[in-house]
């Protein structure tokens, strides 16, 4: 009775599994590869998979800004090599329309491929940064997207190195192989706004998770420092409660507080469910510094409701 037991659980896991990646295959339109394999040189090579396009050519993009800062960024400039392929691999000519699109030609019906590399090493400015101890990813200075697949699904698999951990704002994959990545280096937005304001922090970082009312909270750390991390979590758990006193629900399920301890890099910016907050990596233990921590990621909690849930017009 428990091997038929055992051979029914088998095959209810696979016909999950295998309605599970259709599902994603059949929605996750827009499909981001990120291969980290040489971080000491900072590049990234990206490779980014669109469905069938309906026109003879298609422009693709590069945000000329990033969530949270609000100004005219030259982004493009860190990237090169650029390529574009349909589904068998053959060749698509494509120009540079400006310094920010790039065009692909020859594209009526059929799947395109881009390819290009990343230089990220910009800590200080939250956009994108890459070393041999982690990457923090700011999608809005690293995928490109087209106009006609913005609100598509978006699938992240990022290649990295074995010992690197990664988190986000972003939802992770259940399904535990995709494209020969690990589900816990994959994550899937609604759509590429969802996903270029749900920065990715993945490497030797410190991972801490707890529960408030209900809803999953996550404490990650990359850097080394004169930081106590479980007095953190704990500060953070009363700080995160405070909101009822203030606001009447919550505009997610789970939050996530971004550190970096490093030096010369200082500042924070608000997510959709997320905080990225730089710090030097002395200013964590005496108590002026600390309640300076603290005060910035209450600062930038608050901003979950006030500036992503409602703000001026003009935004």
């Amino acid at each position: 009775m428990s091997k038929i037991f055992l051979l029914f659980r088998s095959w209810v896991s696979v016909v999950i599994y295998c309605l599970t990646f259709s599902v994603i295959s059949a929605h996750a339109a827009v499909v981001v590869d990120i291969t980290i394999d040489q971080p000491q040189h900072h590049y990234a090579q990206v490779a980014i998979e669109f469905d069938t396009s309906t026109s003879s050519e298609v422009d693709y993009h590069l945000p000329v800004w990033r969530t949270g800062r609000y100004e005219i960024l030259n982004l493009a400039n860190g990237i090169r090599n650029f390529t574009a392929a349909d589904s068998q691999g053959n060749q698509l000519p494509w120009r540079k329309l400006d310094k920010d699109t790039w065009q692909v030609q020859q594209t009526l019906n059929k799947k395109i491929t881009i390819s290009y590399q990343v230089y990220a090493n910009q800590l200080g400015h939250r956009t994108r940064h890459i070393d041999d101890s982690h990457a923090f990813i700011d999608a809005s200075t690293v995928v490109m997207y087209s106009e006609a697949a913005r609100a598509e699904r978006h699938l992240i698999n990022l290649h990295v190195p074995a010992t690197w951990n990664s988190v986000s704002g972003l939802d992770s994959l259940a399904v535990s192989e995709y494209k020969n990545t690990d589900a816990t280096h994959q994550f899937i937005a609604k759509n590429y706004d969802v996903l270029v304001d749900s920065p990715i922090e993945t490497g030797l970082n410190e991972h801490h998770k707890f529960k408030v009312d209900g809803r999953d909270y996550e404490l990650v750390i990359w850097g080394k420092g004169n930081y106590d991390s479980d007095k953190m979590v704990a500060d953070l758990n009363v700080l995160v409660q405070q909101s009822k006193h203030i606001w009447q629900g919550y505009p997610f399920e789970r939050y996530v507080f971004m550190v970096h301890a490093t030096s010369g890099a200082r500042g924070a910016t608000e997510h959709l469910n997320s905080t990225i907050i730089q710090r030097s990596r002395f200013k964590f233990s005496d108590r002026k510094d600390y309640l300076g921590f603290i005060s910035t990621a209450a600062h930038e909690f608050v901003h979950t409701w006030n500036v992503k849930q409602y703000r001026p017009s003009g935004l």
